[in-house]
């Protein structure tokens, strides 16, 4: 019997053509060559099988996982891993990707995945320009993840990154002027202090009070045009100090200093420009 091409559709479940106006199966046992979807959440929705590309990884994510628990699974695991890296800038790149997560997984932020695709597409673009060498390799991972944390807006301990990756603020310092001013793969942003506050505010124990009249006071010298030119750790760590005086909670400029690894002197000068440029009268 034969059937019209617009009575005949695809059943996907059971893999046949069937006719909608006989009912008869007219080609079945198909193999479905399109998409394969899954969704574990939402019964009707419909979601790409796989994990998705990614940058943490130097293959994109785009490589086979064997399972190793038996001898043979471990011997075409170890195989598997061999054929993955072949060229010398994947060997590079590999060993920065591994080193960058290890230190990112380290680091309290909460927006460590968005960091790490970050970091691995500026290490992709280090890799592919010839600037990435096994000699400075740690100071180039450590650029990557401050560079990276600037432009996402996630404020990070320098301090921590540079101990972490095992380099000196001096090889920190090239490897960032090289990424920003000759490669031109990161551009120097800078953070909004009234997202430091919080981070300073929670690492020198100092209640939320605080830390809204911190952010109060540098808006209003942000209004005044007088905290625009400032550096944001200064006007951060010293709105903070204000605050704290204001509100009778008073903690020592040392102590602060200790607490957010911003110098006595950046906090004196910043003080000053936070009491002149907002009006400001504190008793000592």
């Amino acid at each position: 019997m034969g059937c019209r091409d617009d009575m005949v559709i695809l059943d996907e479940f059971r893999g046949e053509y069937v006719c909608t106006e006989t009912g008869e199966v007219i080609e079945e046992r198909l193999v479905d060559v399109g998409k394969e979807w899954r969704s574990f959440e939402v019964p009707s929705g419909r979601e790409r099988a796989g994990t998705p590309n990614t940058y943490k990884v130097h293959d994109m994510g785009l490589h086979t996982v064997i399972d190793g628990t038996t001898l043979i699974g471990r011997r075409l695991s170890e195989l598997n891993d061999m054929n993955r890296i072949v060229t010398n800038d994947e060997r590079k790149l590999s060993r920065a990707l591994a080193l960058a997560n290890e230190v990112i997984s380290r680091l309290p932020t909460p927006g460590a995945a968005r960091l790490k695709e970050e970091v691995g597409l500026m290490l992709r673009k280090l890799v592919k320009s010839g600037a990435l060498g096994r000699k400075r390799l740690a100071a180039f991972v450590a650029a990557c993840i401050v560079c990276a944390a600037e432009n996402l807006g996630m404020p990070i301990s320098v301090r921590e990154v540079v101990n972490q990756c095992g380099t000196t603020f001096g090889d920190l310092w090239d490897a960032q002027m090289r990424i920003r001013r000759d490669l031109g793969i990161a551009k120097s942003r800078s953070y909004d202090p009234r997202t430091l506050v919080l981070l300073y505010a929670q690492r020198a124990g100092l209640p939320n009070q605080v830390t809204t009249l911190a952010i109060r006071i540098i808006e209003a010298g942000r209004a005044s045009g007088t905290l625009l030119s400032k550096g944001p750790q200064g006007v951060a760590v010293a709105a903070l100090y204000v605050a704290s005086l204001l509100l009778d909670l008073r903690k020592t400029q040392a102590a602060i200093s200790r607490d957010t690894e911003v110098s006595e002197v950046t906090i004196r000068n910043r003080y000053r420009d936070v009491i002149d440029g907002v009006m400001i009268e504190v008793t000592l």
